[in-house]
């Protein structure tokens, strides 16, 4: 598993296909995200998309989740 060291926003075009499930877990220092592979809605299978984020890139993917959440484009 990775510690990210930095989030920053991407203009490459989005694209999904198919449905996955995500597992959260965090501490008091780390928190941790597990998706499990394409597809797997069960979640039995993990894949290599997992990671874990510090307080300050915690704050900062808030950041961003807020933007999204509260951006003029909702339903796109």
């Amino acid at each position: 598993m990775a510690l990210i060291t930095q989030i920053r926003r991407s203009s490459r075009m989005i694209s999904c296909k198919k449905r996955t499930v995500m597992e959260i877990n965090y501490d008091s220092h780390i928190f941790s995200i597990w998706t499990a592979a394409a597809g797997a809605e069960r979640g039995m299978e993990i894949s290599p998309a997992s990671i874990q984020i510090d307080r300050k890139q915690a704050e900062c993917l808030r950041d961003y989740l807020n933007e999204f959440l509260h951006s003029s484009h909702q339903g796109t």
